[in-house]
């Protein structure tokens, strides 16, 4: 190993570990950020791992089994810890299940674990490809996949229940948590192909490294402003059953001239009444108002109004800020933001420049058309 490989893993390990140590003890992180601290014990902890090796200290080898495992762990812990985020829920009960790829790796090759002897020979003698590295293998790597799947499962759920219910998040969140997915496959895939390559270790090491980036990127993130990556009244609407969105059949359960006279309703008591200015404002909410039931609303929108329900709400508080913007208010863009139900300056940006293709700033910027 280069003394250049040497010095990057010595500073990686560090700073892991100095981050674990902020995300946990930090009084105004969340429990998500907790977790995530944890993932950046156990890559710092990884991190150290070949250093252990090369120096060959006799009292640091009998750590080398419990380390070299413990990549079997980072899909589960991504995996809550997204989950976490975006919800605000702590770890269940159930969540045990999720040791289950690292217990697994430990059984197979207990033998190694209790003897520093056995761990150092393995990481640094030529193995002999058998069945139980052959399974070995395969869980670590079809823990990865796993968790792919079920983290974009997840996020795709709960990105269309936000759509459907929730008129306040910040779309960028879930940009976010999909990056995180994007980054997840693409690392798993370098070290899955890495033995076709002539320079296996030096894949792995570039793997390694954007793994660390990335997972030491997010918590500095998640550390300096835990709120963007959590969406707001989330777990309560996970709670409610499922709405009919617009990949449903066509014919819905009304009518068409029904489904128009339910939109009409919706409109004129949404807009008189700026039901959009309360920024905490559902799907339920809103039926509950107009006096429909939450799937006839909502299949109303989707179908016959062509747009979900956060679009919906949010295109009333965008055309209230342009109004404004256009009679030259020299008010505070967050301001009349906060005014027309943006629970954030975040959200307000990322909402206002998907429906107008511009910044805020941009927008007020611009000469007004007379």
């Amino acid at each position: 190993m280069s003394q250049t490989q040497t010095f990057i893993l010595a500073i990686g390990g560090l700073q892991g570990f100095l981050l674990f140590a902020l995300l946990v003890s930090d009084k105004r992180v969340n429990y998500a950020s907790k977790l995530l601290g944890v993932y950046c014990l156990f890559l710092a902890s990884t991190l150290l791992l070949p250093l252990i090796v090369v120096s060959g200290e006799v009292s640091l080898t009998w750590l080398i089994g419990f380390l070299l495992f413990l990549p079997a762990s980072y899909g589960a812990l991504g995996y809550l810890y997204c989950r976490s985020a975006m919800t605000g829920s702590p770890l269940r009960r159930s969540d045990i299940i999720h040791l289950l790829p690292l217990l697994i790796c430990y059984s197979l090759n207990y033998e190694i674990l209790f003897s520093a002897e056995k761990a150092l020979s393995f990481v640094t003698m030529p193995k002999h490809i058998d069945g139980m590295l052959k399974l070995t293998l395969a869980v670590f790597y079809g823990q990865a996949l796993i968790y792919s799947a079920l983290l974009a499962r997840m996020i795709h759920r709960f990105q269309t229940k936000a759509k459907q219910t929730l008129s306040s998040y910040n779309p960028d969140t879930f940009k976010w948590h999909w990056s995180l997915v994007v980054f997840m496959v693409s690392i798993w895939g370098l070290k899955a192909s890495s033995g076709l390559t002539s320079n296996e270790s030096m894949v792995n090491f570039i793997a390694d490294c954007l793994l660390v980036f990335m997972i030491y990127f997010f918590a500095v993130v998640q550390w300096r402003n835990p709120s963007l990556f959590h969406v707001q009244q989330l777990s309560a609407e996970l709670a409610q059953p499922t709405v009919p969105d617009n990949k449903q059949p066509s014919e819905g359960l009304l009518d068409q001239e029904t489904r128009s006279s339910v939109l009409r309703l919706v409109q004129d008591q949404v807009k008189e009444q700026a039901l959009y200015r309360n920024s905490e404002l559902t799907l339920a909410m809103l039926a509950e108002q107009v006096g429909v039931s939450v799937h006839h609303l909502s299949e109303t929108l989707n179908q016959y109004g062509g747009k979900n329900f956060n679009r919906f709400i949010n295109e009333y508080r965008v055309a209230e800020v342009c109004q404004q913007l256009d009679q030259k208010s020299d008010r505070k863009l967050i301001d009349l933001a906060l005014d027309a139900g943006f629970s954030s300056k975040s959200s307000f940006n990322a909402i206002f420049k998907k429906l107008t293709g511009q910044t805020p700033s941009r927008y007020r910027r611009q000469p007004t058309l007379q």
